[in-house]
């Protein structure tokens, strides 16, 4: 299969907003290559990676969006109105340079060519991630899982991942039950399986996640792991001890309402993916159906809140 690469030059503040735009209007896929990220854990006394200085120069400071486009898609129409959608965001945002042209690809090419951004790091004090096409030799009492992205979101490097995995580390307990609502490549499930979690199950409206999320939980030698297209509403009403949403703040205030049929009493739900302007409207919701905020992390311009349910319905 052929496909439209489309690449836009933007900025850190803008990259997410446009990630979206470019999903909502059909993308199959969106790879970023943020050379801030890249540097930052280069530069880390305790970097997993080593590059010398002239790679480091050659990123540049844009931050490169590449979407991919089914390759019968009509490119002037695309091309245009993806450049009415970032005027629009432009109101609001810094979008950067913008609309940069496109190439064709062949799928297995896509499937590749974003490899060489990805290495092994820390998404915790004591978790790695590590690309399944990369050597590392673990550390003392690291957690060590295996990823390959392929086609779905969530290569663990966003700062929602990173707080949630740590959040995890923090509340969940060996033995517990859990469910990961929008699991993406099942990361955050595999985080709760090596942390020691008895039964965990993941659900995704995407069938490409769930597909990736199953391939992944093999990777990493988990069995316990039950994968489904679907959404939390579909998931028989069996409360568990922890239940983890790395989604967007609009559809976590969505299922507010039904989140104490999921939640055993004293159980925890870590929810990640809120913009900061959205975490009072978050706690809000909660507060009304028996849930206290625990916790609250926040990192850029994301934050992840941990809720206590107090009561049962």
């Amino acid at each position: 299969m052929k496909w439209l690469e489309i690449r836009i030059k933007t900025t850190e503040e803008a990259y997410d907003a446009i990630s979206d735009m470019l999903t909502n209007i059909g993308a199959g896929g969106v790879a970023i290559e943020d050379p801030h990220e890249i540097k930052k854990e280069i530069e880390k006394h305790d970097s997993l990676d080593y590059a010398d200085d002239n790679f480091i120069n050659s990123l540049g400071e844009d931050v490169v969006i590449k979407a991919y486009f089914p390759g019968n898609s009509n490119i002037n129409e695309l091309a245009e109105l993806i450049k009415e959608k970032l005027n629009f965001i432009a109101n609001f945002l810094n979008v950067g340079e913008g609309y940069d042209g496109y190439s064709e690809l062949n799928e297995e090419d896509w499937a590749t060519s974003w490899k060489k951004y990805y290495k092994p790091f820390y998404i915790s004090d004591r978790i790695v991630i590590k690309p399944s096409w990369e050597e590392y030799d673990n550390r003392q009492n690291e957690i060590v899982i295996e990823l390959d992205p392929g086609m779905a979101f969530g290569t663990g490097t966003h700062e929602t991942t990173r707080m949630c995995s740590q959040l995890l580390e923090r509340y969940m307990k060996p033995g517990d039950s859990v469910i990961d609502v929008g699991c993406g490549t099942g990361i955050l499930s595999i985080v709760a399986s090596k942390l020691g979690a008895s039964r965990i199950t993941a659900v995704d409206v995407d069938e490409v996640a769930v597909r990736v999320s199953k391939e992944n939980c093999q990777l990493n030698g988990v069995n316990h792991i039950t994968v489904f297209k679907g959404t939390l509403d579909e998931i028989e009403k069996n409360k568990v001890d922890l239940l983890v949403a790395n989604i967007i703040a609009k559809v976590i205030i969505d299922i507010s309402e039904i989140m104490p049929y999921y939640v055993k009493t004293g159980g925890y739900f870590v929810s990640s993916g809120i913009i900061k302007e959205r975490k009072e409207d978050v706690i809000e919701a909660y507060s009304n159906v028996g849930f206290s905020c625990e916790s609250i992390l926040e990192l850029g311009e994301w934050v992840a809140i941990v809720f206590k349910c107090q009561g049962s319905s």
